[in-house]
């Protein structure tokens, strides 16, 4: 604990007395208030009335006024000099369950087509008892298994048939962590409890990148928080290091000047406390090497951006453990040397092409607004204005507690840090905004400075009215960024119908077809099919499909394409399993059409295709005769490819 912050005079508050009212009363009827709007709000919403911008199109406006009256409530409450922690962590577990808790409550389905994906790994492993590394499809996966591994045991232990049963929760469960883990990050960082649990209320205002569903990012994301977490409570440096030890380390003098001048006003006092004794650190190393594994035998990036945030805490002194980024290097470089090997004999040469590439990489994360619809250029302008402001209200707060002495070192080295990850790859266009999700703890930590820069500062009664004005705007951009794709991302009882009807009737070996790969996709025995996704084709191929469905889509689907003719384009990768069919052993045992509302909100909303594509393909398959519809529901249509032989009518 920093000397100064202990000493500092703190006086009286000019907003009322500390009553009972205030600090325990009022909390709890406004959180009340808020939990009973919310709980009538959901009954009504029907999320197939969705508009382009997703959920909030069809959220009563109780379930607003319950957030409104949450975000009063905590404003009013981290303004309390008196109020106790179980009071605070009550604001941000409600709201935790009523953002993140809603989609699951009011769909009743998986949300995202990606968390199916990740079920389907997870049933792989309970079926096989382990991965294949050289898998053509979601191969990815098999070289970094660990988190389907624990959901493999997890659900196993459970007693449950599929991780369906609770993958829904899963971004309430990781959110739930994540908060405890922010909780130790910031006490790390301050004293101050009203700036700790601002900063916690800014990050889940301005979390909207959407990687806390059941996936491999959201676990690792944690693991990383725990990691920061230990090495600012427990491994920081007892104080300062002298000038002329900065100079052995980095062997400059001028370097040196400038960053011994630089820790000394980031640490005024010179002391940083540290509790853990040697038996504890080496205790605590352990730990932290275990995790590193883990963490390396689930993410493709997270040690990446580890890494590099260890190396900037060492570099500049932070924590006196040089060790750590050099572990996490070793262990990470000797998962992929050695147990990566399928991976990287299909993905190396996309992967080095897109090292260096900082103006592609940063560009592939934008989607194209002059192909989206009206509904998405909102909602993209919406989370890209969030993504400023929070970082707009972070340097004015890094200026505020500047002007008061704390330059806060380690947390402006955290909040940059994953910078440089843009230079070394696009990670499939979603670079730019893992560097944000990966910042925004220590973003926000800055952005709450804004209202409370010191233990002196921020008593004034118009502390909780900004508070307040904050968070609504920043809670408007979120409620827009976070649920503004769910047209597409929520699957109706309808649509999961249909991928249980492939997976209980097609034959393996089949080739299935989709529009895009937004519906049920993959949950279950995935190995066992091929798969072509009309929407990941390339344009000039998505053009002969609509000019010519039944002729194109026919010839892909009537015959296991040669070696040669096996494809990568875009986001699409066509391998074919081996055919089982009867006959010269080229053609596949079936093949099947699957179109499901979701796939067209997809197209619509994107641009990829016009708007009513799939509709008129569906027809026009029905009407050549080739094709005959095997399921059909309000929101799914499934056809199957007629065998010559087989006849119309069978």
């Amino acid at each position: 604990m920093r000397i100064r912050e202990m000493t500092a005079f703190r006086p009286a508050m000019r907003l009322g007395s500390n009553t009972l009212w205030q600090t325990l009363l009022q909390p709890l009827f406004l959180v009340s208030c808020a939990v009973a709007l919310w709980a009538i709000s959901l009954p009504g919403v029907d999320p197939r009335n969705m508009s382009d911008l997703g959920l909030v199109s069809v959220l009563p406006p109780t379930f607003f006024a319950a957030l409104a009256i949450l975000t009063i409530s905590f404003g009013l409450t981290v303004f309390q000099e008196a109020v106790s922690t179980p009071i605070l962590l009550l604001h941000m577990v409600l709201y935790i369950f009523m953002i993140h808790g809603t989609p699951q409550i009011v769909y009743g389905t998986l949300r995202y087509s990606w968390a199916w994906k990740h079920v389907g790994i997870i049933d792989y492993i309970q079926r096989h008892g382990s991965v294949d590394p050289t898998i053509g499809i979601l191969n990815a996966y098999h070289n970094w298994p660990g988190f389907f591994a624990l959901g493999a045991l997890l659900t196993d232990a459970s007693g449950f048939s599929s991780a369906l049963s609770f993958a829904g929760w899963g971004p309430v469960f990781f959110n739930l962590i994540d908060l405890g883990a922010l909780l130790v990050i910031f006490k790390a960082l301050t004293d101050d409890r009203r700036l700790i649990w601002l900063s916690v209320w800014f990050f889940f205002l301005a979390s909207w990148i959407g990687q806390d569903y059941f996936s491999p990012q959201a676990m690792t994301y944690f693991l990383y928080l725990v990691v920061l977490g230990i090495v600012l409570t427990w491994l920081r440096m007892r104080q300062v290091p002298s000038r002329q030890s900065i100079k052995n380390w980095l062997r400059f003098d001028r370097i040196s000047d400038s960053m011994h001048t630089l820790m000394q006003r980031a640490n005024p006092e010179g002391v940083v406390a540290s509790s853990a004794t040697p038996a504890q650190r080496m205790g605590l190393i352990l730990v932290l090497i275990m995790v590193f594994f883990v963490i390396a035998s689930s993410h493709q990036l997270t040690p990446l951006m580890l890494f590099s945030a260890l190396s900037a805490l060492v570099i500049f002194q932070v924590t006196r453990e040089r060790s750590l980024p050099i572990l996490v290097a070793v262990i990470t470089s000797a998962w992929i040397i050695f147990m990566t090997v399928g991976f990287l004999d299909a993905n190396l040469a996309w992967v080095v092409q897109s090292i260096g590439s900082f103006g592609a990489n940063f560009n592939a994360t934008l989607i194209n607004l002059s192909t989206a619809s009206a509904g998405q250029r909102f909602i993209a302008w919406m989370d890209r204005g969030l993504s400023a402001a929070i970082w707009v209200l972070a340097g004015l707060g890094l200026l505020r507690r500047v002007r008061s002495g704390s330059w806060d070192l380690p947390a402006m080295l955290l909040a940059v840090s994953p910078i440089p990850m843009l230079v070394l790859n696009s990670y499939g266009g979603e670079m730019l905004f893992r560097v944000y999700y990966f910042g925004l703890p220590f973003v926000a930590f800055f952005a709450a400075s804004l209202l409370y820069p010191t233990l002196n500062a921020g008593h004034s009664w118009h502390t909780p009215a900004l508070t307040a004005i904050l968070s609504f705007f920043l809670l408007s951009g979120f409620l827009f960024a976070y649920y503004g794709k769910d047209r597409m991302y929520y699957f109706s009882p309808q649509e999961v119908a249909a991928a249980n009807y492939l997976t209980q009737n097609a034959p393996k070996g089949s080739l299935i077809v989709d529009g895009s790969w937004d519906w049920p996709l993959q949950y279950k025995n995935y190995e066992f099919y091929n798969y072509l996704s009309i929407a990941s084709l390339s344009k000039s191929d998505r053009l002969k499909v609509m000019n010519d469905p039944v002729g194109v889509l026919s010839q892909w689907m009537d015959d296991v394409p040669s070696q040669d003719q096996v494809v990568s384009s875009g986001q699409k990768v066509y391998i074919p399993a081996e055919p089982t069919g009867s006959g010269d052993g080229d053609d596949y045992p079936a093949a099947y059409l699957i179109i499901t509302k979701s796939q067209e909100a997809h197209i619509e909303m994107t641009g990829l295709m016009p708007a009513g594509s799939f509709v008129k393909i569906e027809k026009a398959l029905e009407q050549s005769g080739r094709y005959k519809v095997v399921f059909s529901n309000q929101d799914a249509t499934i056809l199957k490819l007629i065998d010559p032989q087989e006849g119309p009518s069978s």
